[in-house]
């Protein structure tokens, strides 16, 4: 232990996902509101208690390298008396992972590893008899040490609290159901303090709970934030949810040093947590959708479901020339990738996580290990594979043909019918690509796809515009079968424009 001089100490929230979208409907808005920011204020705190622990034990000093999105990351340096300084957080931790339960009831879970090191005067490290090797080595082994405790959950509880999992619980006086978590405990509380006790129209919540919703209330207030049903008045609410692409990959594989991991942080964290928000702010954005959660990598937005697409194409862009992007060799640089859930106003708001979410892994999924792609309205989208015979990305072609689409049926009477015939022939294919047995496909579509644009062609044979783009569509695009699918999805995508015009007119 001699040999090593510091120590690097990392700090995973696990359950944060299930944690935060675990909500009722009621209360929903300031639910989220309530619960992001208590994520990301129990971070701080527990980062804030590791540091304060490590330099009373003796250390000299104590540093945060990153700390949001439920992770934190913190260099230590040690004193001569590095067993006492290890101690002291060994027993510290414990407490921690104590207090999370108490409060919590396993609804979240924090794990804490640290590994002790020295670092050389060109940045790399020695650690665990391995010397002159890359600081990323430090992250790999904390991470290591996070799978491990996430596969032995709760394990000192476990062994000092048996009851707890194994054995009814006594519930003293009235025990309720908390309406949020569906926990039973004594300890719930009414939601609403001019309620009867014992009403049928009150909402019982743990205590944690209703701290939560009280601080979603402030926070909402001070945003200016709306209920989500309002923001889709007239339209379909939209759910986002986003993700850094291989962000462990890039911590793990390292830095010239530990101090380009502190920079590399900070931009990371001002682009995530601030320079988002600036986004919103803006007079397209600010009047139609929330941000309710920006931890780390990680988003979750709700609002109008046309411009929820339009705030992530936007943020897809903001992140590729970010800083954090800057003079970063291609296979470094990190990419976004992410997934919208269009609903009803009054669809449930966890559900709609849920469904967000798979949108995002489909997005994340996305060609073999290549992800920074979007999906929407059922498809995804790369945001940067360029389709065959053109210039444009995935996204943006599928966006210039919504745009196209609607520009002639609002300006040159174009019939709504050539939208669902389009995505009457994509099914069709779609269909083909699920039958293993060649013989059992179809691919009459083709034809028949070629047939009616001919035919529709003459339709408007007065229509120079229309022409152009059925015939175009007949000899030059729908014959690829990516084409196709894409073309397929910006006619659905014009086609719930045009339905909101339409109402609203």
């Amino acid at each position: 232990m001699e040999r090593y001089d510091k120590l690097f100490i990392g700090g995973d929230l696990s359950g944060i996902q299930k944690y935060l979208y675990n909500i009722s409907s009621h209360k929903a808005a300031v639910s989220l509101k309530g619960r992001s920011a208590y994520l990301s204020d129990v971070m701080e705190d527990i980062c804030d208690d590791i540091k304060e622990t490590a330099v009373k034990a003796g250390a000299l000093k104590a540093e945060s390298i990153y700390c949001s999105g439920g992770k934190f990351y913190v260099t230590v340096e040690a004193t001569d008396n590095m067993v006492a300084i290890m101690g002291a957080l060994d027993k510290r931790i414990k407490a921690i992972k104590e207090a999370m339960w108490n409060e919590q009831l396993g609804q979240l879970g924090i794990n804490i590893g640290y590994v002790a090191f020295s670092e050389n005067a060109d940045g790399s490290v020695n650690v665990e008899g391995q010397d002159y090797v890359n600081c990323g080595e430090l992250w790999r082994i904390v991470n290591a040490l996070f799978f491990i405790q996430k596969n032995q959950k709760f394990r000192d509880i476990l062994a000092e609290q048996y009851n707890c999992f194994f054995e009814p619980i006594p519930l003293e006086g009235h025990p309720r159901v908390c309406a949020v978590t569906g926990i039973e405990s004594a300890a719930c509380t009414p939601l609403y303090n001019d309620k009867p006790i014992d009403g049928n129209d009150n909402f019982y919540v743990l205590p944690i709970v209703k701290e939560q919703i009280e601080r979603g209330k402030e926070l909402c207030a001070a945003d200016g934030f709306k209920d989500f049903g309002s923001y889709a008045t007239g339209t379909e609410l939209g759910i986002l949810r986003m993700d850094v692409d291989g962000l462990g990959k890039r911590f793990i594989k390292g830095f010239a040093s530990i101090e380009d991991y502190r920079s590399y942080s900070d931009c990371l964290t001002d682009f995530f947590e601030k320079g988002i928000k600036d986004l919103q702010k803006r007079d397209e954005f600010k009047p139609h959708l929330n941000i309710v959660y920006a931890g780390g990598d990680d988003l979750f937005i709700v609002g109008r479901w046309d411009k929820v697409i339009d705030f992530a194409e936007l943020i897809h862009k903001e992140t590729e020339k970010a800083p954090f992007n800057h003079n970063v060799a291609d296979n470094d640089r990190v990419h976004i990738s992410g997934g919208i859930a269009v609903v009803k106003s009054t669809f449930p708001i966890a559900k709609a996580a849920e469904l967000a979410g798979e949108a995002e892994e489909y997005a994340k999924q996305f060609g073999n290990g290549e992800k920074n792609a979007f999906h929407m309205l059922g498809k995804t989208v790369s945001w940067a594979r360029p389709v065959p015979g053109t210039r444009l990305a995935e996204f943006d072609y599928v966006k210039g043909y919504k745009d196209k689409f609607v520009k002639l049926v609002t300006q040159y009477a174009l019939s709504k019918s050539l939208l669902h015939k389009i995505m009457l022939y994509s099914s069709m294919a779609d269909e083909n690509k699920m039958k293993k047995n060649e013989d059992a496909r179809n691919y009459s579509y083709i034809w028949h796809l070629s047939y009616y644009l001919t035919r529709f062609a003459k339709r408007y044979e007065s229509s120079i515009k229309i022409c152009e783009l059925c015939y175009d569509l007949r000899d030059n695009e729908l014959k690829d079968g990516r084409k196709l699918e894409l073309i397929a999805l910006a006619a659905r995508w014009a086609e719930l424009i045009l339905k909101d015009e339409l109402n609203n007119n």
